[in-house]
């Protein structure tokens, strides 16, 4: 019995208020989430101390439905 499980993701990397859009959250719940370490492994590291945040959405939904389905065996189609 096999099943074909595809997941659909907007883009592979997202700015925090792209993410909290996404996800449902705010934007503030996202930078504190940044801040606490939670999503400190999904993040790119700026070039400049100024630059802009970004998250590797790709990789952070990955993990979330592997974790979520206890495997995996499933695609990943980024784009809409």
């Amino acid at each position: 019995m096999s099943t074909d499980i595809s997941i659909r993701v907007p883009k592979e990397m997202a700015t925090p208020a792209e993410f909290a859009e996404w996800e449902g959250i705010s934007r503030g719940s996202v930078y504190q989430k940044i801040n606490h370490g939670k999503l400190a492994k999904y993040m790119v590291k700026k070039e400049k101390n100024k630059g802009r945040v970004s998250l590797r959405y790709l990789m952070y939904k990955t993990d979330q439905v592997r974790e979520s389905l206890g495997h995996s065996n499933f695609r990943v189609i980024v784009g809409q």
